[in-house]
């Protein structure tokens, strides 16, 4: 998935969403709780989506288009990611969170969208500073009750670019899905 943080022409970007960093004139400064969520704020923003979808033999067969709107919440505790997609005539919708678990020293979230019917899944992650990169191992329930496994990389390759890539954890194997 690649995604991007250019908005499209004639789009309207919030003063709130383009401002990573410095606060503007007036503005107090954000506390963070800790440096590992501080780290979260090169998320914020609107993002423009391009999906691409593959098939368990590396093909791609789909893309689509859309947005990902990710922005603070619970004072700077946690953030939520609005993501959005129309694949086709149905529209893919997804809500999600993502906080620090400090005692467990790894990010924490969880995720819902309106295509799942067996519940959240969660991700745990970590952040690489050196390559600017968020891995997520994630979770979720399949058919039947069995627990089907990803991986998620988000690599930022600036401030306004960050390509996700999702492989399906078979076995030992790794399976690029998206």
């Amino acid at each position: 998935v690649m995604l991007s943080t250019l908005p499209a022409i004639g789009q309207d970007v919030p003063d709130a969403a383009r401002s990573k960093g410095s606060p503007a004139e007036g503005e107090k400064a954000v506390e963070f709780a800790s440096p590992e969520l501080a780290r979260l704020d090169i998320f914020i923003g609107p993002w423009s989506v391009t999906e691409s979808h593959f098939n368990p033999r590396g093909e791609q067969i789909a893309t689509a288009k859309g947005t990902e709107d990710i922005t603070w919440i619970l004072d700077h505790r946690a953030i939520r990611r609005a993501y959005s997609t129309a694949p086709g005539e149905t529209i893919f919708k997804a809500n999600g969170t993502l906080t620090w678990n400090d005692a467990e020293k790894k990010y924490h979230g969880v995720w819902f969208d309106n295509v799942s019917t067996a519940g959240p899944t969660t991700a745990t992650g970590t952040w690489d500073d050196e390559t600017h990169t968020m891995l997520f191992y994630v979770e979720s329930s399949g058919r039947e009750g069995s627990t089907v496994r990803y991986r998620v990389v988000e690599k930022f390759t600036d401030p306004q670019t960050r390509m996700a890539t999702t492989y399906l954890i078979d076995g030992g194997n790794l399976v690029k899905r998206m």
